[in-house]
């Protein structure tokens, strides 16, 4: 298959984004949908185990090691005995689910994953950036850093255990169970490990919103200028080293402390940050319109693409689903324009009417029907 764009065409429910998850799943280890592997799990009548497999060989340039790199996701899934036989082992509670991951044949951690290959996903369930609740942003900037660096991956699972073991300590102390100074030691290890996760972020979305910008006039053609603004939970003040944000980490530690102490959970830290993105200095999540919204995102994930090629010297692969549905001629144009600038784009339509015939004849396509990928003109590839 030749370079370019590679456009998975077909009607509603035929598989087409599921594609594009398999996709990004050996990029991050995670579905960009489903909370869970359970989730990725047809649901039907279980009665044995049961296997499936999301496999890809990756050609990577000398400067990054050469030669192909063979990424490999098995799930497991078995049913989970219940004491009623009419119960219905299709549901999602009556299936256990395990994954597994190969990289190079060798058995691998997920987080040995993450970074191997780059990917960058644009759906319509990517609006939530702008309207969902913070979680879902913080998700997003890991999800892009993770990519970059090991060390912010390795990081943020520490911390995770830091905050859940600081909330345990808190809700003893309000109950009388452990004294107050025992906190000590997790705040240290609170803001040792919180400081770089917040140095990685504000440098991250203050480049990113850097390249975000020229996209989202590019493709709104009005001019209008966009932000995308890091809101830490900690006051930074002018501190851009790593000492000054362990200092306001250690500032905020204590002016919160009877509020943590009162609620029994840490309020500080990096896991209550968000993101803000602003058009002409106005918060989009509350004036812009769905329209708005929409181009925003996509020029964030544009812009995402960029970053990641400018940081690891090599093209991410951009996915788009179903990304040209509610886009005017012009802006789909840009978008294309953009999309053929990788050497790998997937795209996913069921309006094949709406790419113009300039870029359409440059594409690789396949029609998708039940699940299963056929390709059209001198393609020869075949993708289930």
């Amino acid at each position: 298959m030749k370079p370019g764009m590679v456009l998975f065409q077909g009607d509603n429910g035929q598989g087409k984004s599921n594609l594009l998850e398999a996709i990004y799943m050996l990029a991050v280890a995670k579905s960009p949908r489903a909370s869970s592997d359970r989730e990725l799990v047809k649901r039907q009548l279980v009665d044995e185990e049961t296997y499936s497999r999301v496999a890809a060989i990756v050609e990577r340039g000398i400067e990054h090691g050469g030669g192909p790199l063979k990424l490999q996701m098995d799930f497991s899934s078995t049913p989970i005995p219940t004491e009623d036989e009419d119960d219905n082992l299709g549901s999602i509670g009556g299936i256990s689910v395990q994954k597994y991951i190969r990289i190079n044949g060798v058995p691998r951690r997920a987080s040995t994953l993450v970074g191997q290959l780059n990917a960058v996903m644009f759906s319509a369930e990517d609006l939530e950036l702008v309207y969902g609740p913070p979680s879902v942003r913080r998700r997003y900037m890991d999800i892009l850093i993770s990519q970059l660096d090991q060390n912010y991956l390795r990081a943020l699972q520490r911390y995770q255990r830091v905050i859940t073991q600081r909330n345990s300590l808190l809700k003893a102390i309000r109950e009388g169970r452990s004294a107050e100074g025992e906190l000590a030691f997790w705040d240290e290890q609170l803001v040792s490990e919180g400081e770089y996760i917040i140095g990685q972020r504000r440098a991250c979305i203050q480049q990113l919103s850097e390249m975000a910008g020229p996209i989202q006039r590019g493709l709104s053609g009005n001019g209008e200028s966009m932000e995308i603004i890091y809101q830490p939970n900690v006051s930074l003040g002018n501190g851009d080293d790593e000492g000054g944000i362990a200092e306001s980490m250690h500032r905020s530690l204590l002016e919160r402390r009877r509020r943590e102490l009162a609620q029994g959970v840490t309020v500080t830290g990096p896991h209550r940050d968000d993101l803000i993105m602003l058009l002409d200095g106005m918060d989009v999540g509350a004036y812009a319109s769905r329209g708005q919204s929409r181009t925003v995102v996509l020029a964030m994930k544009l812009a995402e693409a960029g970053y990641l090629k400018e940081r690891r010297g090599q093209e991410p692969i951009l996915l788009l689903d179903d990304v040209l549905s509610e886009l005017d001629v012009r802006r789909r144009e840009h978008v294309l324009d953009q999309a053929s600038q990788y050497q790998q784009s997937f795209l996913t339509t069921a309006e094949v009417d709406s790419i113009d015939a300039a870029h359409l004849s440059g594409m690789n396509r396949f029609a998708v029907k039940s699940g299963h990928a056929e390709p059209m003109g001198s393609t020869t590839d075949v993708i289930d």
